[in-house]
Parts: structure tokens; C-alpha cells; sequence
């Protein structure tokens, strides 16, 4: 990231801030130390084991021709436009772009993979029941490209979940958290070819889909605080047709100290914020953590450029739209003729599907993705209920064992309950539960079905009696197997 430099009043020189991750945005919180280091270090992707991680396909493809890549573990097909790449100056990239790809679908990808499966909703806390996880990034001569924000790359994923509860979710790998972006749809593979019109919906909304929406310039009011940074306009399209954005701070904004302003600050993450035009500014400094509001303002004659900048995309984009409006009925005949071919593969889909287990149970889910990453279709699911107990871990010869975290899975529910280990487990004793861990010398530790069952809650706890295995572990079927699930 650029040189960014806060400023006072516009009249006062300020200090460089150093160590940019990212840039501004919404309401600073004031927090104890105990609740700033989970904000900066937990929820990271992080496998448990070196070797056991979820291994990538690759595929080299030519950036300016769109193409289908199917992903023969699981059947997914990923349908990739033209000129579907761009660097970090959104300039449309040509040549050789090579493809990484891996899906995620039960308790022990998500376990291997070390991707969090939890997700905060007005300060409760829930764990992901997942229909699918997916990660794919692009590389062009070892260096990440984006994709063109005109385009979306449509994956088409094979499914064992059939429930129509679930939602799609991105994961922000700064953050450490997920973003909701949409409401889930699950399309029966037992359903007739050519009756779904879900799919061809679903690429002609893409297709007509419009830009970020535009953010009017606004004038910098002189009496009040700025930041002044340099924007990364692949992760702010909505600002990449200004030059000069200052950043703005009211007076008035109680969570705001115009101490900040002459700081040296690690880090400072920006994100948008609730509203339009709003973002939200994080400043970090060791476990030091602020968060305040401030909007994009322009002065002098960057104010004028921008608002001709701003009428001259306004019109572009009027035109855009009466283009799209004319052209609409020919884009759905086109994709409408794309669908019908495709439905010979959804056929082919379906009879190797057979061979495996019935289609009834196979749904097909389609995620329309604008960002490379990692993605999921999941439900937000509460701790089972039913019975709770402190536990006391130990392995079958009684020697007690040092645990961070432990693992519990309910059968029957695609999800994986993460707790730590000196916190009360909580299960329902009406279903069949396992629950493993990762012991402090990297090895794994299980206690099975039919154990967990034979376990004895006394005053609240339980002695845990876990089977350790001494074999290093070297990929995720091995782990399957140790876990029998």
C-alpha cells in the first residue's frame, strides 16, 4: 500500500503514518486490551497440519478468452467471461493467467483447511452449517490478479445439501470475518433439463450488471480534520474517477482525538461503512485500536475535476443502461441458446451422479463471484443444546493432555463446533456426537461416537478420554480415516 499522510486542519503539517494495510472508514470503539488482539490475530485461515491442507488444482488459461474449467473432484464447472482479469491498475490483462482451485464439503475439509466457520451477527456468535465452500485465485507470472469488476465468474458446484436455508458468504482474509452477500438456491439435479431458468437469470444479471455505484464529489470543509491517502481503486472502484480524496473527520465525531492526527500508526484498515459515501478508518498500534467515521471530500480544483468527472460517468452510464435495455431481449436469446448446451452437460452431470447416489439428493448451487477468495454457502447455526460439561482431557493410558481448542461435530449436520477447550462443551445427547483436537505437540486427538456416548458428566464435567495417534499427518483422506467420518 501507498504513502499515506494524516493532517490537522488543513493549515497544520502532520506525521507519515507507516505500515498500510489497507485504507478509512466508520466509528472508532475504544476496547480493553483482552478484546483488541482477537480483532488483529484470531480468526486467520490457519491448517492445522502442514501437509494435510486441502490441496489446489491448477489451470493455466489465455486471459482474453472466456472458457469452462471442470473441477473433476466433485463434478463443479467454472465458467470464466472474456477479458475476465485485470491488474491492479484495472487494466485488462492479456496472456497467460494460471488458475488455482479447491472446494471444501464436510467437517474435515473445513477442519484441514483451518478456514474459520464462524460468524458474528449482532454480537452473538455462530457457527457456519456449510452447503460448499469453494477458494479460487489467479496468477499471472507468480503475481495475484483481480477480476474486472465488469465481470463475474460463474461456478456451478455439486451439492449434498439440499435445504434451501442456506446464504452466500465471502471471506475478508484482513478482517478475519465473513460478509453476507445473498440469499442461497438450491436447483435439483433431478429436475428436468431445460425446465430451470435459475442459471440463465443468473448469467444475464451478471451480464447487464452495472458499475459501483457513484459517490457525488463532495467540497472539504477547511476547519475540519483530513487524512490524505492514496486509494487502491481495484479495492474502491467507487472513487477511482477522483483524484486527490482527502479523507474527512468532523469536529463533532465523539470517537475521533485530534491526537490521532500526529501518531505513527502500524496499521489502518478501511472498509466501507453502513451508508453510502461513509467508510470506517481503523488505526492500530500495538494493542492500541481505534475506529472512527469519515467521508471523501475534495478541495480546490480536484472538487471541480470531480464534478465533471462525476456528470461525464453519469452520463456514460445512462447510455450504458438504454444499451443494455435495447440489447436485453438478444442477451437472454444468446445465453437462452448458451443454457441449452449446457443442459446436455447438467444431463451428463446427472448420470455420473447416479453411479454415486441418487439425484434427489444432489443439488447444484451457483455461486456468481466478483472477487477471487474464498466463498461459502452456509447457515449461521447456534451451539447444539441439550447437555453441557466442563471437560477434563486426558489419553486412554490417563495422562492428561494439553488442548487450545477443541473440535465437536452433531452427525447429520454438515458443521464443525469450534470451542476452547477450558470452556464448557455444549452437546445434544440425543444425537451421535465425535469431537477431536489438536494436542500442543501437533498431534491429533479423538474421541469417537461410541465413546463420546460411554462419557460421564459428574458436577458438571467430564474426564475426556481421547485417543492420540502418534502417525504424522500427511493428507486430509488420512484424517477422515483416523476420525471415521
Amino acid at each position: 500500500m501507498k504513502k499515506l499522510l494524516n493532517q490537522w486542519p488543513r493549515s497544520i503539517a502532520a506525521a507519515v503514518l507507516a505500515g498500510i494495510a489497507a485504507i478509512i472508514s466508520i466509528a472508532f470503539i475504544k476496547k480493553p486490551v483482552k478484546d483488541i488482539a482477537p480483532f488483529i490475530s484470531k480468526n486467520k485461515v490457519s491448517p492445522p497440519f502442514a501437509n494435510a491442507d486441502i490441496k489446489f488444482k491448477n489451470y493455466s488459461i489465455n486471459a482474453q478468452r472466456g472458457l469452462k474449467i471442470k473441477y473433476f473432484e466433485t463434478g463443479s464447472v467454472i465458467t470464466i467471461p472474456d477479458s475476465a482479469f485485470v491488474d491492479a491498475n484495472v487494466k485488462i490483462i492479456k496472456g497467460k493467467v494460471d488458475i488455482k482451485y479447491r472446494e471444501f464439503h464436510d467437517p474435515v475439509d473445513f477442519f484441514v483447511s483451518g478456514i474459520p466457520m464462524t460468524y458474528d451477527s449482532a454480537g452473538e456468535k455462530y457457527h457456519f452449517e456449510s452447503a460448499g465452500m469453494l477458494e479460487m485465485l489467479a496468477f499471472q507470472n507468480g503475481n495475484p490478479v483481480f477480476l474486472n469488476p465488469e465481470k463475474r465468474i460463474v461456478i456451478e458446484m455439486l451439492s449434498l445439501q439440499t435445504d434451501d436455508k442456506f446464504n452466500i458468504y465471502k471471506y475478508n482474509p484482513l478482517q478475519g470475518n465473513w460478509k453476507y452477500i445473498q440469499k442461497d438456491k438450491a436447483i435439483p439435479l433431478d429436475q428436468p433439463a431445460g425446465s430451470n431458468n435459475a442459471l440463465l437469470t443468473a448469467n444475464m444479471d451478471n451480464s447487464t450488471k452495472t458499475n459501483e455505484p457513484l459517490i457525488a464529489p463532495v467540497k472539504s470543509d477547511a476547519s475540519k480534520y483530513h487524512f490524505d491517502i492514496e486509494i487502491d481503486s481495484a479495492e474502491f472502484p467507487e472513487l477511482s474517477y477522483y483524484k486527490g480524496i482527502l479523507f474527512e473527520v468532523d469536529k463533532k465525531e465523539k470517537n475521533f482525538d485530534p491526537l490521532y492526527a500526529s501518531t505513527t500508526w502500524n496499521d489502518i484498515v478501511l472498509e466501507k461503512g453502513r451508508r453510502r459515501g461513509s467508510y470506517l478508518m481503523t488505526l492500530i498500534k500495538g494493542t492500541e485500536y481505534h475506529r472512527f467515521e469519515a467521508q471523501p471530500v475534495l478541495e480546490g480544483s480536484n472538487y471541480e475535476r470531480a464534478v465533471v468527472a462525476y456528470k461525464n460517468q453519469r452520463m456514460i452510464r445512462k447510455k450504458k443502461e438504454q444499451e443494455i435495455q435495447r440489447l436485453n431481449d438478444s442477451v437472454y436469446n444468446a445465453l437462452k441458446r448458451k443454457m441449452d448446451e449446457d443442459n446436455e452437460r447438467i444431463k451428463n452431470t446427472r448420470e455420473n451422479a447416479i453411479s454415486r447416489i441418487e439425484t434427489k439428493d444432489i443439488v447444484l448451487r451457483t455461486f456468481s463471484i466478483n472477487g477471487f477468495g474464498i466463498w461459502n454457502s452456509d447457515c449461521p447455526s447456534a451451539f447444539p443444546k441439550g447437555e453441557q460439561f466442563a471437560g477434563i482431557y486426558k489419553d486412554t493410558l490417563g495422562n492428561s493432555l494439553k488442548l487450545n481448542t477443541v473440535y465437536l461435530v452433531e452427525k447429520g449436520r454438515n458443521a464443525m463446533f469450534t470451542m476452547m477447550a477450558d470452556q464448557e462443551i455444549s452437546f445434544n445427547p440425543q444425537k451421535d456426537n465425535c469431537m477431536w483436537a489438536v494436542t500442543d505437540d501437533n498431534r491429533l486427538a479423538v474421541i469417537g461416537i461410541q465413546e463420546f456416548k460411554k462419557m460421564e458428566i459428574k458436577n458438571d464435567s467430564s474426564i475426556v478420554s481421547m485417543t492420540v495417534f502418534n502417525t504424522p499427518i500427511r493428507n486430509s483422506n488420512q484424517v477422515k480415516a483416523l476420525l471415521k467420518i
